[in-house]
């Protein structure tokens, strides 16, 4: 009877560690759980506190291209004005010059009406003065006027540049020659290049990775600053077997792509 007794308590220790054993795996297992979830909780936080501040940055850089906008426009106004007064200037020059040159032509005339010009001496002297005062303004009109056509070409190629870098902004369309990749943060959907807005990206704008000649991926502009960018990867464009690599080449993409 006693051995029964001492098999009993001797599988109910055994029990009991069993039961110890297992509840001590399911603590830890929890406590790993815990761990985890506090982690996934702090890279949330991470995350949202990223997306917050792109969503800044994005913001700032949208009010700064508008504000872009609107001196690039007046100032292709005050452009398109100068021009106008430029031109005004130029017919002036060209009436003068017209008009002198009808006087030329009209002393030449009289010269050659002159009968004796021993007894005219004076007036033909006198008239040679004019002649020549006449061509030197002559020539001093047509050289203003080059001047002034140098002027308008000038003026009319600033407002060529105004006007494309708007369409470009208004159009969401970057405009830089190309660059490469700087940063790649795959767990996030996004790369960051070493280019901005005073290069000629622009938020918002589609950009295109090419490796070996080939479009391999496409980006989206998220956020630009100066001298720096960030671009979205757009989803499923990676093309298959393909990871993005820091140095990778990134240009706009055409319109319409």
């Amino acid at each position: 009877m006693a051995n029964v007794f001492a098999i009993l308590s001797a599988l109910a220790l055994l029990a009991a560690a069993f039961l110890a054993m297992k509840n001590k795996e399911a603590y830890a297992t929890e406590i790993d759980n815990r761990k985890n979830e506090q982690s996934r909780l702090e890279k949330s936080k991470t995350r949202l506190t990223s997306l917050q501040t792109e969503f800044n940055e994005t913001e700032k850089t949208r009010k700064e291209t508008q504000e872009a906008t609107i001196v690039l426009r007046e100032t292709e106004a005050t452009q398109q004005k100068k021009n106008k007064g430029i031109e005004d200037d130029i017919a002036s020059k060209k009436t003068e010059t017209d008009s002198n040159a009808t006087k030329i032509a009209e002393i030449e005339d009289k010269l050659k009406e002159i009968g004796n010009i021993g007894e005219l001496v004076g007036k033909v002297t006198r008239t040679a003065s004019e002649v020549e005062r006449l061509t030197g303004e002559i020539a001093s009109n047509e050289a203003t006027m080059a001047d002034l056509q140098a002027e308008k070409a000038r003026t009319e190629g600033v407002i060529a540049t105004y006007r494309a870098k708007d369409a470009n902004y208004s159009n969401q369309r970057s405009f830089f020659t190309s660059t490469r990749i700087g940063a790649i943060y795959p767990a996030y959907g996004f790369v960051t290049l070493p280019v901005g807005n005073s290069s000629g990206v622009v938020s918002g704008s589609p950009l295109n990775v090419v490796r070996d000649g080939e479009v391999v991926a496409k980006l989206r502009v998220s956020s630009v600053e100066a001298g720096r960018s960030a671009a979205e990867i757009v989803p499923d464009s990676l093309t298959p077997d393909t990871v993005l690599m820091v140095g990778d080449q990134v240009v706009p993409a055409a319109a319409g792509n």
